[in-house]
């Protein structure tokens, strides 16, 4: 099976995230972290491991380079890392400092669904009804 770099965990993330109520920029970041995590164990590093670092946590929550290097950016960073920890998407498996970054491990799941699909099967995806408009059926995709 090949490896894949984060795809089941961002999928997952985005559920946790709705459920737990994240804030925005925490929602962003968990995306982030689980987009840059492999979904499983490849050759010694454990799935769901997350140690990119300020500067590039802060280009998720939209601080361009050089901003992403500076205090205001590392403060919102420290503040949604804090909001994913204390609602318990993530932990910290080691404090950065003296050259290393942190390290955290994104506590959902990344393991890849049990589902097998044949080509042209037909995948439905509800479709909710505006306010006060007709019932639609549902949407049609094939993959």
């Amino acid at each position: 099976m090949i490896p894949v770099m984060g795809l089941f965990a961002a999928k997952n993330a985005v559920l946790v995230a709705a459920q737990l109520g994240l804030g925005g920029a925490a929602s962003r970041l968990l995306l982030h972290m689980a987009l840059e995590c492999w979904d499983d164990d490849r050759e010694g590093q454990p799935a769901r491991r997350y140690f990119g670092g300020r500067e590039s946590s802060a280009l998720a929550l939209g601080f361009l380079a050089p901003a992403n290097g500076e205090e205001p950016a590392h403060r919102a960073v420290k503040r949604a890392v804090r909001e994913l920890i204390e609602s318990g998407a993530i932990t910290r498996v080691r404090n950065g400092g003296r050259g290393r970054t942190s390290e955290y491990e994104l506590l959902l799941n990344s393991s890849r669904p049990p589902v097998v699909r044949r080509a042209g099967e037909t995948i439905l995806f509800p479709v909710a009804p505006l306010q006060g408009a007709a019932e639609r059926p549902p949407q049609r995709a094939t993959f």
